[in-house]
């Protein structure tokens, strides 16, 4: 019996000698296989890094399209304008589409502050040029401009400098609040009394989280279509405060609308005969929310069509903007614009203009606006009133009248602009 017990007692440590072994060498391959597991991720990064391709440009450039189209009817009177030889002229009546903007930009990161921007407006007279005759179209095509070229320097949120062609303090502003730069122009632009774009520098910034915003830009004065050197350079400049959804803004411009020019008729050349200088000041109070926008703009702006010293003028205007998403994907929106566009050399004339519409928007930077618009000009003595895609009135002298047609005696002119179509939104 002892010899059996001493006999099981060495069966068992050996069995437990041999447990033991085996975990030992469970362990040693199991610490084996998770340190090639380990090493698995490195292996296939080493091979991902190795098929890439080398980084270029195109890593940190962006392009993105912007489209502004619509399909109306329009109804204008006078039907009848006049040359520049007195011959009359139809215009164009009826049912069309018209390309209102073509953008393509290119947007390119060069590191955490210096990046820049190429934009191409391949529309930049719009193709709805009114006041042409019916025998040669409404618009024309293949004038593509540059609307912004810069590079930017992102030193702070507070000091962000741009150099070239760039936006100016006011109108994108306020086609940003606005909501329907689609639709219309804002105030300043459909007056032709502002660049929404121009060549020379701007300084822009924010204080305080978005509390205080301000922009100034020194800039040649013609606009980014007209890229001319004069003597001097214009200045504009903007300032807002931004408060639970509230906007004020103040602005300004000075400058001679690159009119500073010298001629050298004489020898020595002659002191600048072309000179006027102009100047603009700006107010807006608007509230915006997720649901509802609303503002109130105005402006007065001193010498801004005029080129001679002889003849100062002044032009004052406001509009009224809303709109209220009443449900996700739709909206409704309204706008109220009145001028006096030349309040010296023609006090009498008025401008008018309203558009209301409905506004539907299927997916993100994709709208589709039904909209009615109406533009009216009266007592344009001074040959009618030309906004960005509109011709009202006359275009001579007060030769003709919107009632009876040609007026030798050349009384004061009018004009109408009605139109009703969908206008559509895309960007991408």
């Amino acid at each position: 019996a002892t010899a059996a017990v001493q006999q099981a007692n060495a069966a068992a440590q050996a069995a437990s000698a041999k447990a033991d072994q085996a975990e030992a060498d469970e362990q040693a391959m199991r610490g084996q296989l998770e340190g090639q597991i380990q090493t698995v991720p490195g292996e296939i990064q080493t091979a991902v890094n190795g098929a890439k391709p080398k980084p270029s440009w195109a890593d940190n450039t962006k392009v993105g399209f912007t489209i502004f189209d619509d399909l109306s009817y329009v109804n204008q009177t006078p039907t009848t304008v006049s040359k520049t030889n007195g011959t009359p002229m139809v215009k164009a009546n009826g049912y069309g589409d018209d390309l209102k903007r073509a953008y393509v930009a290119i947007d390119h990161t060069f590191n955490s502050t210096y990046s820049a921007n190429l934009t191409i407006d391949f529309a930049p007279n719009n193709l709805i040029l009114n006041g042409q005759g019916i025998a040669t179209g409404n618009g024309l095509q293949g004038s593509e401009a540059v609307k912004y070229a810069y590079v930017q320097g992102n030193y702070s949120p507070m000091f962000v400098v741009q150099l070239g062609a760039a936006k100016t303090p006011w109108i994108p502003f306020v086609e940003d609040i606005y909501g329907y730069r689609f639709v219309d122009h804002v105030l300043v632009d459909q007056q032709k009394s502002g660049n929404s774009s121009d060549w020379g520098a701007n300084v822009h910034g924010d204080f305080g989280n978005g509390l205080l915003d301000y922009s100034v830009s020194v800039v040649d004065g013609a606009g980014y279509k007209n890229p001319i050197r004069s003597d001097s350079m214009d200045v504009e400049g903007r300032v807002n405060l931004n408060w639970h959804g509230f906007i004020f803004a103040l602005g300004g411009y000075s400058g001679d609308l690159s009119n500073n020019v010298t001629l050298p008729t004489t020898t020595p050349p002659t002191a600048p005969v072309f000179f006027q200088t102009a100047s603009r000041f700006d107010a807006l109070l608007a509230y915006t929310d997720p649901k509802i926008r609303a503002g109130i703009e105005y402006f007065e702006a001193n010498n801004w069509k005029v080129t001679t010293k002889t003849t100062p003028d002044k032009e004052e205007a406001w509009s009224v903007f809303g709109s209220y998403m009443f449900m996700p994907q739709w909206s409704v929106f309204g706008r109220y614009d009145w001028a006096n566009p030349s309040e010296d050399l023609d006090p009498s004339e008025r401008y008018e203009l309203f558009n209301l519409g409905i506004n539907y928007e299927p997916a993100k930077n994709l709208d589709f606006a039904l909209v009615y618009k109406h533009e009216d000009i009266s007592n344009a003595i001074k040959g009618g009133f030309a906004d960005q895609t509109t011709t009202l009135g006359a275009q001579s002298l007060a030769t003709f009248s919107p009632i009876t047609g040609f007026n030798p005696h050349g009384s004061n002119t009018g004009g109408d602009w009605d139109e009703f179509g969908i206008y559509s939104q895309i960007k991408f």
